[in-house]
């Protein structure tokens, strides 16, 4: 039953399931279908990804020693992690729906981006959806306590499940404006308020008029969000 809060990432994983039960690469599979005229697409909303917890446990708790706790059917009900030495301090102690990092700084600090490298499970479609750089912390799961708006919940390691994917095409569509760096802007909203236990997450970009379309009028442009 751990595994719901331990999720260790096979080699090659084709499925990913969407908040809504829909399966990301069945919904690729339609958009990109030969009977339906190719244009560019953003799919935006709560994809549940989840962090590669196995690689960043043994990352972040390589000094420990590691400890499970088994129930009375011999299964494995709690893993916890200790320091090795004479204070052999707690560092992560993990159950089916318990989360409990010594330092939950990790995952704040600059923006928790140095965690990116465990975000592995839009990996197998890179080669059909893009994402701009992702610059604010993980989206879920924060706490709901509007006292503790940036503080996350102890039921799950955090991760950013709250994202907005585009097209190869779509993105070559998003022009940057000359000698304007912040024309793209990719980032969570309310990041100092209590939203629920999600950050939702927004994209917004300039997108000059008629852009793609060689005989349009391309001397104004609109801006997107």
């Amino acid at each position: 039953q751990i595994l719901h809060n331990v999720n260790i990432l096979p080699k090659s994983r084709h499925l990913l399931t969407m908040a809504d039960g829909v399966q990301v690469a069945g919904l690729f599979c339609r958009i990109s279908d030969e009977q339906h005229e190719k244009l560019p697409f953003f799919l935006f909303g709560d994809f549940n990804f989840r962090l590669d917890t196995r690689e960043l446990f043994e990352v972040s708790c390589y000094n420990t020693k590691l400890e499970t706790i088994t129930n009375s059917n011999n299964e494995v009900d709690k893993i916890r992690y200790r320091e090795i030495g004479n204070d052999q301090k707690v560092i992560l102690e993990v159950e089916k729906k318990s989360f409990n990092f010594a330092d939950p700084n990790i995952f704040q600090a600059n923006n928790g981006t140095s965690l990116l490298e465990y975000d592995k499970e839009l990996g197998a479609f890179r080669d059909q959806v893009d994402e701009m750089e992702i610059t604010f912390p993980p989206t879920y799961p924060y706490s709901e306590d509007v006292h503790h708006a940036k503080q996350y919940n102890t039921t799950r390691c955090p991760a950013w499940c709250d994202r907005i994917l585009l097209s190869i095409s779509a993105k070559h569509l998003m022009a940057m404006q000359e000698n304007d760096e912040n024309s793209i802007v990719y980032d969570n909203i309310g990041p100092n308020v209590c939203m629920g236990d999600h950050k939702p997450v927004f994209l917004s970009f300039r997108l000059p008029a008629g852009k793609g379309n060689p005989y349009a009028c391309t001397c104004r442009c609109c801006v997107v969000q």
